[in-house]
């Protein structure tokens, strides 16, 4: 069998999706199961919105910063929106265990905002590696 070793650095990938967990799951989560029936006139599911999206580009900052293979967009996009893409699943079996509805258009426009993170995370982190001599790549 014709194994090609991955083009992908892990450790970055690890990094990257370690800090969008950290600063976005926690206001996701809020939002989705103690926010969900707020009023509408409720800025706090906005502000939580928010910093979930900042978690987003950070993430993928960190994973663009990171790697070593010459692909920040790849490393930022993959860390991010697949912790995304993670998450709402499980948010979504875990709704759907219950018996609660899931709001897919919430979801797919939850997707966008946080494809759309990720691609600034990724072009902020490529700047800074760029730009930071102890983060440059070796080749």
């Amino acid at each position: 069998m014709n194994e090609q070793p991955s083009n992908l650095d892990r450790l970055a990938l690890r990094q990257g999706a370690s800090v969008t967990l950290l600063f976005s799951v926690p206001p996701t989560l809020v939002a989705r199961f103690l926010l969900d029936d707020e009023p509408a006139s409720s800025s706090w599911p906005v502000l939580l919105s928010l910093i979930a999206l900042f978690g987003f580009i950070i993430g993928a900052g960190v994973a663009a910063s990171r790697q070593n293979v010459g692909s920040p967009y790849t490393h930022g996009m993959v860390a991010s929106t697949g912790t995304f893409i993670a998450v709402q699943a499980a948010i979504v079996l875990v709704k759907l265990a219950v018996g609660d509805d899931v709001r897919w258009s919430r979801v797919v426009s939850s997707l966008t905002l946080a494809l759309f993170a990720s691609v600034v995370g990724a072009l902020l982190g490529s700047i800074v590696q760029r730009n930071a001599p102890h983060m440059k790549n070796p080749s």
